[in-house]
């Protein structure tokens, strides 16, 4: 029979094998997971940003997206308002229309009634061209004033921000500074279209006179065979000019040059916005990728267009990725960098492309990049 001593030893000796075997297990465990880990990178998915400008300056007139909105590539994004173009289109379609007129002039003759209306026409497009040249010296000594109030308010607003960062200043001065010099950027651009349609203006005056005194003069002296080659030369040059007014004209309407998703719309109805003002900026859905950070020692085992997993916890779900850049210099570890190690002084940047993201992947994301190595 069994004693109560002897069982006593005989649980003794269960229990410390027990504790052994559970603290092999854990430390086997730990050992796999841990050398799981070391291959593993984390990085924040991000997606490339388009800043969407207009090709004219004009005024807002139609906005049909909102922030967060998926759009696809072609989709309708904003109209811009365009007077300058609408009246070239009028004033070449007048054009066309004349050029038509003088051919079949030329072909009629010319009675002396018409001469003395031709030169009266010359009377008055010579009067306008007079006109116009004041009306650029008036934009170009605006443009003057608007520059110079550009520089001043420009400075006076950095010299704001300046004292502002060091507390010597107030929110409401800066914010008042910063206005201020908003409002006269604007002014500047009003002041350089304005200048650009004087002179436009001008020339197309100018243009006209000369061709008023042309058929003047071919009134007076008769026409010939070339005289008539001429005015269907001009009827083909004002078809040309109406189908490039027509182009730009449909620069009025924006199209979103890809697929992806509206991150900002950073301007409203009825504003006034010019080449290089980004009214929309998108994130390009199919460019999503993620910057990680290895030490020196894994970098012999990388290279371009080295296929990896990329995965996210909040995802189950493998996604494909590709190495599309490895930095030349080592760079010190990043204060953000997300690892499960220890971080290492000197680290290598590499950036990831995800193949086949089927848009449950989203900006902003925690990656983990597994090399396979």
């Amino acid at each position: 029979m069994v004693s109560i001593e002897n069982l006593k030893k005989f649980g003794k000796k269960y229990i410390i094998f027990f504790i052994l075997l559970m603290l092999a297990v854990y430390f086997t465990a730990d050992y796999i997971i841990s050398n799981r880990e070391r291959k593993l990178y984390f990085g924040t998915l991000e997606m490339d940003k388009v800043n969407i400008s207009p090709e004219i300056l004009g005024k807002i007139s139609y906005i049909a997206v909102e922030q967060g909105d998926s759009v696809k590539k072609g989709q309708h994004l904003v109209d811009i308002d365009n007077e300058k173009n609408k009246l070239i289109l009028e004033n070449n379609k007048i054009s066309l229309k004349t050029s038509e007129n003088q051919l079949l002039k030329t072909l009629d003759g010319t009675r002396e009634e018409e001469i003395s209306a031709q030169r009266e026409i010359v009377k008055q497009l010579n009067a306008q061209v007079e006109q116009r040249k004041k009306d650029i010296l008036t934009a170009t000594s605006n443009l003057e004033f608007a520059s110079s109030n550009f520089e001043n308010k420009q400075k006076i607003y950095k010299d704001t921000k300046s004292l502002f960062e060091k507390k010597f200043e107030s929110q409401y001065s800066l914010d008042t500074a910063r206005i201020n010099y908003e409002n006269t950027l604007n002014q500047l651009q009003v002041a350089k279209h304005n200048l650009e349609n004087s002179k436009i203006a001008f020339e197309g005056y100018e243009a006209q006179k000369k061709s008023a005194e042309e058929n003047l003069r071919l009134m007076i002296n008769g026409f010939s065979k070339r005289d008539v080659e001429v005015d269907k030369l001009k009827i083909q040059s004002s078809e040309k000019n109406l189908e490039l007014t027509q182009l730009n004209i449909n620069k009025n309407v924006i199209l979103a040059p890809l697929d992806g998703v509206v991150e900002s719309v950073n301007f409203k109805l009825g504003e006034v916005v010019g080449t290089g003002n980004s009214i929309i900026t998108m994130l390009d859905s199919k460019n999503l990728w993620t910057k990680i950070y290895v030490h020196e020692k894994i970098l012999p085992k990388l290279h371009l267009g080295q296929k990896v997993v990329i995965r996210s916890n909040f995802v189950p779900k493998n996604y494909e990725g590709e190495i599309i850049y490895i930095a030349s210099n080592s760079e010190f570890t990043p204060m953000n960098i997300v690892t499960k190690e220890d971080r290492l002084k000197l680290v290598y940047q590499i950036k990831v492309k995800v193949l086949n993201n089927d848009d449950k992947l989203k900006s902003g994301m925690l990656a983990e990049v597994n090399f396979g190595l």
